[in-house]
């Protein structure tokens, strides 16, 4: 999302953009804190693994984990649409809270 937004050229559009960058940094951490928790309750083999214990005890875990990453793809994509248009559109900018929306719902923070 950051590069998107970078690549934005300065104005309306871009700080448009730029607000939803909190909440989208927000849902990474809240994403990462949520695996350290699974991972010290459940260790996985390997750090590039979503906990899960030997008996699968947190497939929530990864669902949700996967379905947030998901979310934060679709604001990414919204957001390139926005930077592409080159304007604070107001239907694409929905689209954008829409995604950060569905993120922020799926790591929990609302």
């Amino acid at each position: 999302m950051e590069m998107v937004v970078g690549g934005t050229p300065p104005g309306p559009a871009r700080e448009a953009l730029e607000a939803f960058l909190p909440r989208v940094d927000l849902v990474a951490r809240a994403v990462r804190a949520q695996c350290l928790q699974a991972q010290a309750v459940a260790p996985s083999s390997s750090a590039m693994l979503v906990p899960g214990g030997p008996d699968g005890e947190h497939p929530e875990v990864h669902r949700r984990l996967t379905r947030t990453a998901t979310a934060c793809a679709q604001v990414a994509e919204a957001a390139a649409m926005v930077r592409v248009s080159g304007t604070a559109d107001a239907g694409r900018l929905a689209a954008v809270e829409r995604a950060v929306v569905r993120a922020e719902e799926l790591a929990l923070l609302r």
